[in-house]
This record gives structure tokens, sequence and C-alpha cells, in this order.
């Protein structure tokens, strides 16, 4: 819980204002606000957040994701997990709305797990296999209901391997609901995300590594197993 000390040091004044008038009333009554104001007000405080962190982004590809929002296409995005800090990473990027698909326990973290609430994301208890397809039904409604599009994370866990630079294995499930939507499919990679929270705060511009890969195309999406797809953006 330390660690959580810098964010608070470094935005706190901004964080609990967007936190209490904003937020909160986003994460108990996403219904009452529409999705576009909701990520609108939050991507530019997680823009403002990250921001004050320094981060020294070395980012390549990002035309595969401006493309994608330019044609105002719904997808999937899959990406490797390192960090609590992974989803916010991408919302920095993303000016359409984006959400997630989060593990039970993300529902309890400051800051990420009001933002998932908020912006209609899921989260997924990976020891309840009947709630895990509920979820992941409900994942290929919205998909086919089209403007809103999520993003997952394959590996099913957090990598603690930090300094082996390794994928653990891709999770085919995972992929289930672009395959019967028939969406596309982002793939994507970060490093780094884990050194925005250290438990000592330091103040040298922190490199964080993203890297997107062409999205799979819709029809081999569809035309596909997920065996096949996981190995595509493996």
């Amino acid at each position: 819980m330390f660690k959580y000390l810098r964010l608070i040091f470094t935005a706190g004044i901004r964080i609990l204002w967007d936190f209490i008038f904003y937020i909160s009333r986003y994460a108990r009554h996403p219904e009452k606000y529409p999705l576009e104001v909701r990520y609108a007000r939050i991507h530019k405080l997680v823009v403002y957040v990250i921001d004050r962190f320094r981060p020294d982004f070395k980012t390549e590809n990002i035309q595969f994701l401006k493309e994608l929002e330019k044609e105002n296409k719904t997808f999937l995005a899959v990406c490797n997990h390192q960090s609590n800090m992974d989803p916010i990473i991408l919302l920095y990027y993303s000016e359409k709305p984006l959400s997630f698909v989060a593990k039970k326990e993300s529902s309890k973290f400051p800051f990420v797990g009001k933002i998932v609430k908020a912006l209609d994301g899921f989260f997924m208890d990976r020891s309840d296999l009947r709630q895990s397809l509920k979820v992941m039904i409900e994942l290929t409604k919205r998909f086919e209901k089209g403007g809103h599009s999520y993003m997952i994370f394959p590996e099913g866990t957090r990598n603690k391997e930090l300094d082996k630079q390794i994928l653990l294995p891709y999770k085919a499930g995972a992929l289930k609901s672009a395959k019967k939507a028939g969406v596309k499919i982002l793939p994507l990679c970060m490093y780094g995300n884990f050194r925005l929270l250290p438990a000592r705060p330091n103040y040298k511009r922190i490199p964080l590594e993203i890297t997107f890969f062409k999205p799979l195309d819709d029809e081999f999406v569809k035309n596909n197993d997920t065996e096949i797809l996981c190995d595509a953006v493996y």
C-alpha cells in the first residue's frame, strides 16, 4: 500500500477531486452518464497523472491503434501483464472508449478498480468457471453491439518475472468473445509499467516501452479457432 503514496504525493489534489466528484459517481451509477462523457473525463485524468511521473515512453507502431480509432472499429486489445497499472497505460493512448476485463481482486485496487467500474469493465473470478463464462458471454454481446472496445490480459495473471522479459503462456479462452463477435484483435506488448509505483519514490524519468502490432483482421478472427488466434498474438 505504501507504493501508492507516490501517486497521492504526485497528483493528489487532482486525483481526489476527480475521484470524489466524478469517478466515484460514474462507478456507482454508470447508467446515468453517457460512456463518452465518462471516458473523456477519465482519459484526461489518466494523461495528467501519468505525465506527473515523467515517463520516458518508447512507443512503436502507434498507428495501428490510431487507424482503428479513426475507422471507429470495435476491437479487443490483448497484452502481457506485469503491473496493476497496465490498464491505465493504454487509457493514456486511447482517445476512444476502452475498458477492461480484469481479475476480481482488481476491484479493490485504489484508482484502477474504480476506473474499471466507471468504464463498464468486467471483473472475472478466475476460480469460478461459471462466473467467468458469464463475463465472456456479456463481453461478446458488448462487441456485437459495437462502439466499445476492451482490453484483456491472456496470461491470466500478473507476470512477476520482471527482469527476464518473458511471457507466460497465453490462454486461448481469453479470445473467445472476439472470435464469436468477429471483431479485430489488437496485440500489444508493454514493459516497464511496474516502475511507476516503486516503494521508494525517485524522480528520474521512468523508461516505459510499448509496442503495437498489426491487428488481426475480423474475418481472420471469425474463421479461425482460438488456438490459432492465440498463436498469432503471442
